[in-house]
């Protein structure tokens, strides 16, 4: 992998459960997670969930993630102690956005782009 100047390479999650912090991740995004370590694996991307920053359900940055099927992943976020914060919506014609919690109240965007998504 070549990281370039400006490429976000590494995150890092604040938690209050870091096991459900690692299946909500999982069954949401298809992330590579351990739900008894803190790291998790992304497509371009490592990082680690902490319990030393507090979850910010309103303010801070928001990641947008893509996924193939905005509905599956809704199904999946509830389903892995997430909630929906802003029902499904499109964003000109390509584009689906829709907003979670996961299960610490953290928000993430969820984008589907029409076609799918290239992995």
């Amino acid at each position: 992998m070549t990281i370039v100047h400006g490429q976000v390479c590494y995150l890092q999650v604040p938690t209050t459960d870091l096991a459900a912090s690692a299946r909500f991740y999982a069954a949401v995004l298809g992330w590579r997670t351990d739900p008894h370590e803190a790291g998790f694996e992304a497509p371009g991307v490592i990082g680690q969930f902490v319990t030393d920053r507090s979850p910010a359900a309103d303010t801070g940055l928001v990641a947008w993630v893509a996924v193939d099927d905005v509905e599956a992943a809704l199904v999946a976020a509830e389903a892995h102690g997430g909630r929906v914060l802003e029902a499904p919506s499109p964003d000109g014609p390509n584009r689906v956005l829709t907003t979670v919690a996961d299960p610490s109240g953290n928000p993430v965007g969820l984008v589907s782009h029409a076609g799918g998504v290239q992995e």
